[in-house]
């Protein structure tokens, strides 16, 4: 009897060895990435957008690494490009916007007069430029440029770890998936279960809703260039691709976040026309049918359903991508819908269990 009381006394203290060892060294990873967090939800969220070729590649007798090299070099890379480009052209169509285009903006759209609360001074829109303009000299602008050098570089190392990672999750997920399900939570398990639903909902989310909003940001940029192809004289969309981003981005509100846009649009087009020549209101009314009756009725029916489903409500999907960046930073936009499905999946299948039991 003393015996094996020694004996467990000894075994229950070596676990309790092993899991302060564990806490520890978990404490020190989480202390020593914590910098890396957003890198770490950028990657995950790329690997779900390239995770459906890679897997289509492997079924057409494809080797796990070089399923993983096409994914990244043909799908992730020119992805991460679009995505640097679309950033970069919103960043350049507003520093393109002068502050006297700015003020004719508002002025056609508050004729009776600008409001106090909006800006319109070069300085108010523009604070480098009134300060680089203040102190235009050689040592201030080498000190911007460097600044800006310094923070690219750290950005390309950043990215270019994140891609590595993505592509060991992307050539491996098969056996990291076994391991952790054999190893860690077991098979058929209730754990087993929720993690699967974790995993097709960010699958839904990531790569069903990132490909909606990218669709539309590209068709939308089409259709506003070809109506500016036939618009009045003097009588055009100001800022196509910069409007083309918003109408993008807007689409995660729903029910009425292009309508908002296009609300806003037909606004301006009609007050322009209204002040220059009437016979030129047709073109707004053209515009809201093409974009807000035909456009919408497309996304609605068939890219929407066919790309993103329906797993989640869209008010929480909303909230999501709105109060992640808020909350976290740039990378919220990843880390928000993550928390989201998690959250959900959570109140859906464990909640109710956690209350009222196992159901008999």
């Amino acid at each position: 009897m003393d015996s094996n009381d020694g004996f467990g006394d000894k075994r229950l203290r070596s676990q309790l060895s092993w899991w302060v060892f564990g806490l520890v060294l978990a404490i020190i990873l989480v202390y020593t990435l914590r910098g890396y967090l957003g890198w770490i939800v950028f990657g995950v969220f790329l690997y779900y957008v390239a995770r459906p070729v890679a897997r289509q590649l492997r079924q057409r007798w494809f080797s796990e690494s070089t399923a993983a090299i096409i994914t990244l070099g043909l799908v992730i890379l020119p992805f991460v490009g679009i995505l640097i480009i679309l950033a970069s052209i919103a960043i350049v169509q507003l520093a393109t916007l002068d502050a006297t285009d700015f003020e004719l903006i508002v002025e056609t759209l508050f004729p009776d007069g600008i409001p106090d609360t909006v800006p319109t001074a070069e300085e108010e829109v523009y604070p480098f430029v009134e300060d680089l303009a203040t102190d235009p000299s050689f040592g201030s602008v080498i000190e911007w440029g460097g600044d800006v050098l310094s923070a690219f570089v750290a950005a390309a190392y950043n990215m270019f770890i994140t891609l590595i990672f993505v592509f060991f999750l992307v050539r491996d997920e098969q056996r990291l998936a076994e391991w952790f399900r054999l190893e860690m939570i077991g098979e058929r398990t209730r754990v087993d279960e929720f993690a699967q639903a974790i995993d097709k909902g960010l699958s839904s989310i990531f790569f069903g809703y990132t490909l909606t909003i990218l669709a539309i940001m590209v068709l939308a940029a089409i259709l506003y260039t070809l109506l500016n192809a036939i618009a009045p004289a003097g009588l055009a969309i100001p800022q196509v691709l910069l409007l083309a981003i918003i109408t993008g981005l807007a689409s995660v509100i729903p029910l009425i976040g292009r309508n908002i846009v296009y609300a806003a649009i037909v606004v301006y087009l009609a007050v322009l026309a209204i002040q220059t020549d009437l016979v030129a209101l047709w073109f707004p009314v053209v515009f809201y049918v093409v974009m807000g009756v035909l456009f919408d009725g497309v996304i609605r029916t068939y890219i929407r359903p066919s790309l993103s489903g329906r797993m989640f409500p869209t008010g929480l999907i909303l909230f999501a991508y709105i109060l992640g960046p808020v909350a976290f930073g740039w990378y919220g936009i990843f880390l928000g819908p993550l928390l989201m499905v998690a959250a959900t999946l959570f109140v859906q299948m464990e909640l109710p269990r956690l209350l009222h039991g196992e159901p008999k």
